[in-house]
């Protein structure tokens, strides 16, 4: 199967993390999702990435919807929950990282990762500094409640899906050279250390990184 995005994308590396947790092969397709082209709405009529491709030329869209389907087809090892309210709280946290905690990071990530490495701009730091000051520092003051007292998985029922999307967008702060104060966020610090020195973060790091050298 091919991921259609590439690891600069926050979003198609929470698909990459899902694929590594599970122990599947896959090609990963660096996909600009602009300009708007008819093939590339073809492939998913929002256009946006990622975009998973599986066999007979068939198109799955949305990370989220993705990753649902990963769990349909490979449910070993579980990235969702049996139970039903840890399934809930997984799939809840999975939208508050792609929609909450993206809208405070993504900003930041773009000006000092996508437009400096991708399109080989500058930064503009006045913008990085006013979005850490009105996007990032309340949305981390919001996580901070979020993160167990211990490093580890998010849910008792242990590593999902859940830390998976927290995992993809805390590793933009990781590639847009931000660090997370332990001071003012110890248990999201201790988190984030935590969840980006897993294996499957580290490789798909690793493919954020040489994708774009």
């Amino acid at each position: 199967m091919i991921i259609h995005g590439g690891a600069p994308s926050p979003f198609a590396r929470k698909v990459m993390v899902a694929c590594e947790e599970k122990g599947l092969a896959y090609e990963d397709k660096v996909l600009i999702p602009f300009p708007k082209t008819p093939e590339f709405i073809a492939m998913n009529p929002l256009g946006k990435i990622p975009i998973l491709e599986i066999s007979g030329g068939r198109y799955i869209s949305d990370s989220s919807v993705i990753c649902a389907y990963l769990e349909k087809v490979h449910p070993e090892p579980a990235l969702l929950p049996d139970d039903p309210y840890q399934y809930a709280q997984a799939l809840f946290i999975d939208e508050f990282c792609d929609t909450k905690l993206f809208e405070g990071i993504g900003g930041i990530y773009f000006e000092r990762f996508i437009k400096k490495k991708v399109f080989n701009g500058e930064a503009d730091e006045a913008a990085v500094e006013k979005q850490i000051e009105e996007g990032l520092k309340p949305v981390l003051d919001q996580v901070e409640g979020l993160i167990p007292e211990k490093a580890g998985p998010l849910l008792d029922s242990g590593f999902s899906l859940a830390d998976v999307a927290f995992g993809a967008q805390l590793s933009s702060l990781k590639l847009a050279s931000v660090e997370i104060d332990a001071g003012r966020w110890p248990k999201t610090r201790a988190y984030s250390d935590w969840i980006l020195a897993r294996p499957s973060f580290q490789t798909v790091l690793e493919k954020a990184e040489g994708s774009i050298a």
